[in-house]
């Protein structure tokens, strides 16, 4: 008799969890309408970038695309400067650089500051106590290596990659999805050829 009570305690308990906890709160998904979402938030820096006058905020066309073919927001990347570094030279494709990075999507509402998905350092950005990591220039994303290529040793930029030069229309993990715009915080330590 004591069993079945307790086992009937725990179905109504279960049942009363399942309905309570549900993640569907009448509110949508964190990522409704995402691809739109991210088309318009990249649109808008675009937008500002070209029209700044300061410097801080650049775009620049995909390495990858000739002058010409470059004709929408979706061609470019945008940068905001956070630190001009002291270097006068940039890497090119093959050159081999050391970098600090993080990776984040775009604001929501549970991550105000973007979804963090990926970094080369944990805690606190202090470049005194931190080991850069080092890649190929080409190893990269097509967005994050064209930023690469514009930087200069020392440099800290906030760069904005619009999905079609990032992961596009797939998903590379979980914690990515289809139609991302990728936003990383990046310095460029130092580089060198590859040979």
């Amino acid at each position: 008799m004591k069993k079945d009570i307790t086992i009937a305690m725990l179905v109504a308990l279960l049942s009363l969890c399942m309905f309570s906890c549900s993640e569907d709160d009448g509110e949508g998904s964190e990522f409704d309408n995402w691809k739109e979402r991210n088309e318009t938030y990249f649109n808008n820096l675009y937008n500002k970038a070209k029209g700044s006058t300061t410097g801080t905020w650049r775009s620049y066309k995909s390495y990858a695309l000739e002058e010409s073919a470059a004709t929408s927001a979706q061609d470019h990347i945008v940068v905001e400067v956070l630190k001009e570094g002291t270097g006068t030279e940039s890497p090119i494709f093959s050159d081999v650089v050391k970098i600090h990075y993080r990776g984040n999507l775009i604001p929501t509402a549970s991550f105000p500051l973007g979804y963090q998905f990926d970094s080369s350092w944990f805690g606190d950005y202090n470049l005194d106590t931190m080991s850069p990591v080092s890649g190929k220039v080409s190893s990269y994303l097509k967005g994050f290596s064209t930023a690469l290529m514009k930087m200069h040793a020392g440099d800290r930029w906030r760069v904005y990659i619009p999905a079609a030069l990032g992961y596009g229309s797939t998903s590379p993990s979980t914690s990515i999805p289809a139609y991302s715009t990728l936003v990383f915080d990046i310095t460029l330590v130092s580089f060198e050829n590859a040979e």
